[in-house]
C-alpha cells in the first residue's frame, strides 16, 4: 500500500490517531491484543503473511492519484451533503426469528442479523455511538441501532470482517462476551483482540482464507477480500475477508470490506448460488479504490459471483466515513444495478428482509419527499 492509500484510507480505520491524541481512559485496551502462542504459530503459517504482515493476494493499483490534501479537501466540501436529509427509519421486524426461512435484516453500517437454519448470525456488530478507540472523539453515529442487544435474543454465531473499530468494537464484544454463548468466527490474529476483552478462548475460532467452521447444518467459510487491517500504529497484524454462510434454507455473501478484485467468480464457483449478498457500497474515494467498493463494483461484484442473488447494500447509512454524500451510494447502485440486470433492495434499517417469499416494493425512504 503506498502512502497516500495508507494516508486516505485513516478514515476508514476510524480517525484512530486523530482520537489517540484526544483520547482518555480505555484506549490502550481497545486496541486489542497481539497474538502469541498457538495463535501466532498460525498467523506464520498463513500463505498472506509475509514474515512481517498479512498481505492482499493483488497488489491493485490506486484508481486515480489524489494525496492527504485533496482527499481531506473533499472531506471537508459539503458537509452538509454528508448528512441525511430525512429521518432514518428503525423498523423491529429482527426481533422476529423465522422458523424454516432465510432472514436477512440489516442494521446500520456492515452490521446484519442472518437466521438461517435455525441459527441467529450477527455480521460485525456495532452498538457503539461512535467507531473509534475512545468514545471520547470520533465519527459519531447517525442513528441509533434499531433495537438493543438484549432484544435480539439468543446469539449463535458472531462473525467478524477484519479489525477495524468501525467493524469490530470492543464495548459490544464485551456485551455479547458476557450475555450470550455464541462463538466467534474472525479472522487468524483477531483471537487475541477478543481474549483480551473477556471471551474465552474456546469460544473464539480463527481462520485463514478458504477455511471453514460448521455450526449446527450451517458452514462458514472465510474467503478473500482486498483490503487492510489495524487499530493503532499497527497495520495489518490480523487477517481480514469476507464470508460465505451456507445452510439447509440458504445461502449468503458478506462482504465485509473490501476493494474489487478478479476472484469473486471462483467464490461463486466454489460455493455455490447466493440467495443474497450484502455487498459494501459505501465510504468510498478515489484516493482508496482499491481496498473498497464503490457502488458500480459492488454490482460487479455480484455479476461475478453468479446465480441471482439479492444485493442488500450494507457499509453506508450510519457514520460519515468518506466525502461522498450520504445517499449517493444507493442512487449510484439503483442505476447500475438495473443497467446490469442485479435484483438489489434497499431495506429500512431493522427490516427482515426474506427472499423465498420475494421482495416488497422498494420503499423509497433515503430520499426526501418531493414538494
Amino acid at each position: 500500500m503506498t502512502r497516500v492509500n495508507r494516508i486516505a484510507v485513516a478514515a476508514g480505520a476510524a480517525g484512530a490517531l486523530g482520537a489517540l491524541a484526544a483520547a482518555g481512559r480505555g484506549v490502550n485496551e481497545s486496541m486489542g491484543g497481539v497474538p502469541v502462542g498457538a495463535r501466532l504459530e498460525r498467523v506464520r503459517r498463513s500463505p498472506q503473511w509475509d514474515g512481517r504482515k498479512f498481505r492482499n493476494r493483488l497488489e491493485a493499483p490506486v484508481g486515480i492519484p489524489a494525496n492527504q490534501r485533496e482527499a481531506m479537501a473533499r472531506f471537508l466540501r459539503d458537509s452538509d451533503a454528508r448528512k441525511p436529509g430525512v429521518d432514518i427509519p428503525l423498523l423491529r421486524e429482527v426481533i422476529d426469528r423465522p422458523r424454516d426461512e432465510l432472514a436477512v435484516s440489516w442494521l446500520g453500517h456492515a452490521c446484519a442479523v442472518i437466521d438461517v437454519d435455525g441459527l441467529r448470525v450477527l455480521l460485525d456488530p456495532v452498538w457503539s455511538q461512535r467507531c473509534s478507540p475512545t468514545q471520547r472523539v470520533g465519527p459519531r453515529r447517525l442513528h441509533p441501532q434499531p433495537v438493543t442487544l438484549p432484544e435480539l435474543g439468543q446469539v449463535d454465531v458472531v462473525v467478524i470482517s477484519h479489525d477495524h473499530y468501525d467493524h469490530l468494537d470492543m464495548d459490544t464484544v464485551k456485551t455479547l462476551a458476557t450475555t450470550t454463548s455464541a462463538v466467534f468466527l474472525v479472522p487468524l490474529g483477531i483471537g487475541a483482540h477478543l481474549e483480551r476483552w473477556g471471551v474465552g478462548g474456546d469460544r473464539v475460532v480463527e481462520l485463514d482464507w478458504d477455511e471453514s467452521y460448521v455450526v449446527g447444518s450451517v458452514t462458514f467459510t472465510c474467503v478473500e477480500a482486498q483490503h487492510f487491517s489495524g487499530r493503532g500504529l499497527r497495520r495489518d497484524g490480523t487477517l481480514w475477508g469476507s464470508w460465505v454462510v451456507a445452510g439447509r434454507t440458504g445461502r449468503v455473501f458478506f462482504s465485509g470490506d473490501t476493494g474489487y478484485f478478479p476472484g469473486y467468480d471462483a467464490i461463486g464457483r466454489t460455493h455455490g448460488d447466493f440467495d443474497v449478498a450484502l455487498m459494501a457500497v459505501g465510504a468510498y474515494d478515489p484516493a482508496w479504490a482499491s481496498i473498497h467498493l464503490n457502488p458500480e463494483e459492488a454490482v460487479q461484484a455480484t455479476v461475478d459471483l453468479g446465480g441471482a442473488p439479492v444485493l442488500v447494500p450494507i457499509h453506508w447509512c450510519t457514520f460519515t466515513l468518506a466525502p461522498h454524500p450520504w445517499a449517493e451510494p444507493i442512487e449510484r447502485l439503483l442505476v447500475s444495478g438495473t443497467d446490469a440486470g442485479v435484483r438489489s433492495y434497499v431495506p429500512r434499517l431493522g427490516e427482515r428482509v426474506v427472499p423465498s417469499v420475494g421482495l416488497p416494493s422498494q420503499p423509497e425512504w433515503w430520499r426526501a419527499p418531493s414538494t
